[in-house]
């Protein structure tokens, strides 16, 4: 079994990202408008037939956009998200209510796995971010095997990391994170102060040094080889840049996963294109996430405050 992953875009201009698996397509977020996303979905040799839904992980609007919900609609491709949004979307997007009419609108609530196919799941967990409520997701791919063949962990908005976050990411073959913004350029913009502290705060988004230090207590936790794959998402147009994002990510896993090879997603053209098989020790995936109490909620990094998460 092969699957698929690409970021088509990714920043405060728009988010949407494509797992392709045996056939299905999952959109993770909308946030392009319909000509934009047609043609990002052409530049990998991919076109709408192969969407068979999207999966929200909130409401801003960098992460869906009306004119694509009137698509889902004409195209007849379900919307997952949770309640909120919808109530939400409700109360915002002219598109909606006939989205939900045609009966196109799938609940997910936190920590609830979300069945796609019977080969490929997803579980939401609600993090930090002030677009209430916010989601990361874990979604796994099987082949028939006792062990699931693949999974990815997508968390692009988030203020602060947790233990649950690192829990359920631990893995994971790739692993999609937030690295928006380096907090000297952040605190040195020009932005009104209001901005900088949004961003910094533990419900904005991660800085660089923040999403490398998560990196790697998620890639501690994963065993030998995982993830295979480090890709940075929702960097700040103006505070952040490619190259010392990927710098962070690189030193985050040279002493845990030197192998691990790093994707610097961008607004204006879409990431390489990931392929997911299975792995000879996924197994290990599995000894990795031992059950065990969950810990009270707290921050990855306590003193450290967040990130800028829709950078506006």
């Amino acid at each position: 079994m092969t699957a698929r992953f690409t970021v088509l875009a990714s920043g405060s201009g728009g988010n949407v990202s494509l797992l392709e698996q045996d056939g299905f397509g999952l959109l993770i977020d909308c946030g392009l408008h319909p000509r934009f996303l047609t043609a990002r979905l052409q530049s990998i040799g991919a076109t709408w037939e192969r969407v068979s839904a999207v999966v929200l992980t909130h409401t801003h609007t960098d992460h869906w956009k009306d004119g694509t919900l009137a698509d889902l609609r004409s195209r007849r491709i379900p919307l997952y998200a949770h309640p909120q949004h919808f109530a939400h979307l409700e109360r915002v997007a002219a598109s909606f209510p006939t989205l939900r009419a045609a009966g196109l609108t799938r609940e997910y609530t936190d920590g609830a796995v979300i069945e796609l196919t019977p080969r490929l799941t997803c579980r939401p967990l609600r993090v930090s971010h002030d677009s209430v409520p916010t989601f990361a997701f874990r979604i796994d791919g099987r082949d028939g095997e006792p062990h699931p063949a693949w999974a990815l962990g997508y968390a692009a908005d988030l203020g602060c990391g947790s233990p649950e976050l690192i829990d359920l990411f631990a893995g994971v073959d790739v692993l999609a994170l937030e690295y928006n913004h380096d907090e000297l350029m952040e605190r040195a913009s020009p932005r009104p102060k209001f901005l900088v502290d949004r961003v910094l705060g533990d419900q904005g988004h991660l800085s660089n040094k923040q999403a490398a230090e998560l990196t790697a207590a998620i890639a501690g936790r994963s065993g030998e080889g995982f993830p295979g794959h480090l890709v940075q998402l929702h960097l700040s147009r103006d505070c952040n840049r490619p190259e010392l994002a990927a710098v962070a990510g690189r030193e985050a896993l040279v002493a845990l996963n030197p192998a691990t090879e790093v994707v610097t997603a961008r607004q204006d053209v879409a990431a390489k294109t990931i392929n997911l098989v299975r792995r000879p020790n996924s197994e290990t995936r599995a000894a990795a996430r031992v059950a065990r109490p969950a810990p009270k909620r707290r921050t990855v990094q306590p003193s450290l405050p967040g990130f800028d998460g829709s950078d506006w």
